[in-house]
């Protein structure tokens, strides 16, 4: 990883040219019960003639807990969602419209247990890849301590699991600018 003054346009002015992988699990407390965790992330407090690093998050893997097999009569929707975000929203549902929600995925499968069968959608393949790069290798900007994961399910009847890595790097900002992000993501 090479470190230098001069860093590089694509490296944020860190030259950090080797991303490293954050790692965490999100439990839901019980099932179907909305929850979210806090994963602290490493602070990188060296600030460098008036700049400060921060996350640079490129992509994000995910890998949850199954939806359970159609087994009623009656139409049913099972669906699990996982929701990353710079702030905590507890057990009150988040959405992906909220300013703060930097990731979400959704898995979900709507059917019917009948004479002919089970029928429902088809679940979606893990692991999950979420691309949070503009396409020309700058990622998502993160200058919280912690990332919060909210995990919600309905009509799993199980206590649902979320794995998450995140692909990351540092990133030199300005102070101003710093100040923006953690007013933003506050």
């Amino acid at each position: 990883m090479k470190r230098g003054r001069g860093g590089g346009i694509l490296t944020g002015g860190t030259g950090d040219v080797s991303p490293q992988f954050l790692s965490f699990r999100a439990t839901q407390s019980a099932a179907d019960t909305t929850t979210t965790t806090t994963q602290a992330i490493p602070t990188q407090r060296l600030p460098d003639q008036g700049k400060a690093q921060v996350m640079e998050v490129l992509k994000i893997f995910f890998i949850g807990t199954n939806l359970p097999t159609i087994a009623s009569a009656t139409e049913t929707q099972d669906q699990i969602s996982v929701f990353l975000s710079t702030t905590s929203f507890g057990t009150t549902n988040t959405t992906f419209q909220e300013s703060r929600v930097f990731a979400g995925f959704i898995n979900s499968q709507r059917g019917a247990f009948t004479a002919a069968g089970t029928y429902a959608m088809t679940q979606t393949p893990y692991p999950h890849v979420i691309d949070t790069s503009d396409g020309a290798g700058h990622g998502v900007l993160i200058a919280t301590d912690n990332i919060f994961a909210q995990v919600q399910s309905v009509g799993t009847g199980a206590t649902n699991v979320a794995d998450l890595k995140l692909l990351y790097r540092w990133k030199n900002v300005s102070l101003q600018e710093y100040i923006g992000i953690v007013q933003s993501q506050q």
